[in-house]
C-alpha cells in the first residue's frame, strides 16, 4: 500500500475497455471496471442476494448480477434495476505507472 492509501492490484494492460476484473484488497473483494477511458471500483458482492458481481456482465456503466439480474451503475454504485434496493459501495481507482490501483472507502 502506498502512503496515500492506494493498493496496486494488477497491470493496467490486463483490463481492456468494457472489461471487469475482481481484486482482493485487504481481505475485501472489489470489482474493477474499465468503461471507455475511465476506471471504476465497487464492492464485488451484490447487495440483494450476496452473489459475486464479477461473475455477471458489464454493459457500459451497468454491472449486472448473475443471480437475479439486479444492476448497478459502476460510476456511483446506484441501483439501476431490481431486485436490489441498496447501492454498492464505491472505491477510488486510478492508473499509475502502468498499474491499476484502488483505495478502499471505509
Amino acid at each position: 500500500m502506498s502512503g496515500d492509501g492506494f493498493v496496486r492490484v494488477f497491470p493496467e494492460d490486463e483490463l481492456a475497455a468494457g472489461q471487469m476484473r475482481c481484486a482482493e484488497i485487504l481481505g475485501q473483494a472489489v470489482v474493477v471496471c474499465r468503461v471507455r477511458d475511465s476506471l471504476h471500483a465497487v464492492d464485488a458482492v451484490c447487495t440483494h442476494a450476496y452473489s459475486r458481481l464479477d461473475e455477471g456482465r458489464l454493459r457500459g456503466h451497468r454491472l449486472i448480477c448473475p443471480l437475479h439480474g439486479a444492476s448497478f451503475d459502476v460510476r456511483n454504485g446506484a441501483v439501476l434495476g431490481a431486485p436490489a434496493t441498496e447501492p454498492l459501495r464505491c472505491h477510488e481507482a486510478r492508473a499509475l505507472d502502468g498499474h491499476i490501483e484502488v483505495r478502499l472507502t471505509r
